[in-house]
């Protein structure tokens, strides 16, 4: 991983981290909570969802959500990132695409 990717990824760690203590807070912005329920409801569907985790050690076709345990073609694998910080970090993405870039439109 290169120098600016590995400083992007602490970023959006950091900002969902930031964004979970103010929702804990009551601090949280409404319009952002709910884009980040959307994500949650998402993730929750998601077949490599695996407890607070996205299976890292599994791969996935997005448009079918068949599960596979080793890479195959159209396969996205899953991001192994704590999910609750994830779906509030407005810089992350989904790996299977399934939400992400919904503040880069306001």
């Amino acid at each position: 991983m290169n120098i600016k990717k590995l400083f992007g990824k602490r970023n959006e760690i950091i900002g969902g981290h930031f964004n979970e203590l103010r929702s804990k807070l009551g601090m949280a912005n409404h319009d952002e909570e709910y884009i980040f329920a959307v994500r949650t409801e998402i993730c929750n569907a998601c077949p490599l969802k695996n407890g607070n985790n996205c299976n890292a050690l599994k791969w996935m076709n997005p448009h079918t959500l068949e599960v596979a345990d080793s890479p195959r073609d159209g396969f996205v694998r899953g991001c192994g990132c704590r999910l609750s910080a994830k779906q509030r970090s407005k810089l992350s993405l989904c790996p299977a695409g399934f939400w992400g870039g919904e503040f880069d439109r306001k």
